[in-house]
């Protein structure tokens, strides 16, 4: 009978926290589990710059028109970010940049509290910048680490998790800190900085090995070759188109606020839909999608989630303008979201787990991809409310969706990616079947 070692046997007592209580062939991975508590710091500082932020300078009587163009400007590295991804590739572990990052970005937005505004309003502007560039990275490195780290039968619940996490993080980065402001803005910037910060030193438990040392020339080399492959690849080049179609986006998330007029909703449901009990509801869908991804095609489930999402904005539609409506059709949807996200994350893994070295890089571009998806979609709902008023805006966001999945379904039906992949291939880069 085999026994297990204890931790003074151990040549890493961290590690041995993670070890199973049974023997496994596989090499000793971390448990899905522990990728929400590493995102916390980029949902963090995410909903910190979504929802606080513009608090904030509402509350030094900052122009609307302004606040709007400072968040637009804080959304540019989410596009851009692939760009300087790489940089987590090199030299250290990816955990250690997470870590790293996770500081930095953390010290940035404390910092950036702390300025009397709008007096020193550029200051402000690029501090917030460069804090969200630096705790955007932390979720490429938490995406990578889930890649390359966790076997494919495991990254259906990491996806599940990490969106949970994400998803939780809006009430630390929101919430949190507009409860702190009320004691006093040094407390505010104390809390954001510790909430960045703390749960990345969590990355530290997770094994992973050892970088490559070849010379740096080399090493850029052979990541552009890498993803370029990567890209190439029937798989890749799928999951670029699935990433930029309308399918998924659930657009209208960040719509329904200002929707309470079209439906005679309170600001009190208004705030709760947008705040905690929407955060909730996606979170819960987010482990629901993870218990599911690990036994289903998880291509066809990110699907699925345009046709759910598609049948909410319906619902939405075809019922009366008021209140009841406006609840029910939210939290369908909230709960579908949570679907789509880890759906998403989950596809993006099975990609990125391909590219190895360059993980971190290739995990930025399929993101960046996803974002101009949302924004897209965005535009052409709000221009759905401007033709054809809150019914014509559900209708759009609705077409696009089922417009989207039949393309798609054909694309891949035509294609027939299935005979295409070699069997050995898709057991070893984890491609998944697609409808």
């Amino acid at each position: 009978m085999t026994t297990l070692e204890t931790p003074e046997q151990h040549s890493d007592p961290i590690e041995w926290l993670l070890e199973s209580t049974e023997q496994v062939a596989e090499p000793r991975h971390a448990p899905a589990w522990i990728f929400a508590i590493t995102n916390l710091p980029f949902g963090v500082s995410g909903s910190f710059t979504a929802v606080a932020m513009p608090f904030f300078l509402n509350r030094v009587h900052l122009p609307l028109g302004d606040i709007a163009q400072i968040s637009a400007l804080i959304m540019i590295p989410a596009w851009l970010q692939f760009l300087w991804a790489p940089i987590i590739d090199l030299w250290i572990r990816r955990r250690l940049w997470l870590v790293l990052m996770s500081v930095i970005g953390g010290v940035l937005l404390g910092a950036a509290m702390l300025l009397p505004l709008p007096s020193h309003l550029l200051e402000y502007k690029i501090l917030l910048l460069t804090g969200s560039i630096f705790s955007g990275l932390v979720g490429s490195c938490n995406g990578a680490l889930v890649s390359t780290v966790l076997p494919d039968r495991y990254r259906g619940q990491a996806a599940g998790w990490v969106n949970a996490g994400n998803l939780g993080a809006g009430v630390l980065g929101g919430g949190v800190v507009l409860s702190l402001a009320r004691y006093s803005v040094h407390a505010a910037a104390l809390g954001v900085t510790l909430m960045v910060i703390l749960p990345s030193l969590v990355a530290l438990l997770i094994p992973e090995p050892e970088p490559s040392h070849e010379p740096l020339g080399t090493h850029l080399g052979a990541m552009v070759k890498d993803i370029y492959d990567a890209v190439r690849a029937p798989s890749g080049w799928t999951g670029l188109i699935l990433c930029m179609s309308p399918v998924g986006t659930v657009a209208l998330n960040n719509l329904f606020s200002g929707m309470g007029n079209d439906y005679h909703v309170g600001s009190a449901t208004i705030e709760w839909l947008n705040g905690y009990g929407g955060g909730f509801i996606t979170a819960f869908g987010s482990l629901v999608a993870g218990f599911l991804l690990d036994r289903i095609n998880r291509r066809t489930a990110y699907l699925a989630t345009g046709v759910l999402s598609a049948l909410a904005a319906l619902g939405m539609a075809m019922g009366r303008l008021d209140e009841q409506t406006f609840v029910i059709g939210c939290v369908f949807y909230m709960f579908v979201t949570g679907l789509a996200f880890a759906a998403f994350s989950a596809f993006v893994y099975e990609i990125v787990g391909t590219a190895g070295k360059t993980a971190g890089t290739l995990y930025s571009v399929f993101p960046a991809a996803g974002n101009f998806a949302i924004w897209y979609v965005i535009k052409f709902d709000g221009w759905g409310h401007d033709a054809w008023g809150p019914r014509g805006m559900l209708l759009t966001d609705a077409a696009l969706n089922l417009a989207g999945v039949a393309a798609l379904m054909v694309l891949f039906r035509v294609l027939r990616l299935e005979a295409r992949v070699d069997r050995d291939a898709e057991i070893a880069e984890g491609i998944p079947e697609v409808a």
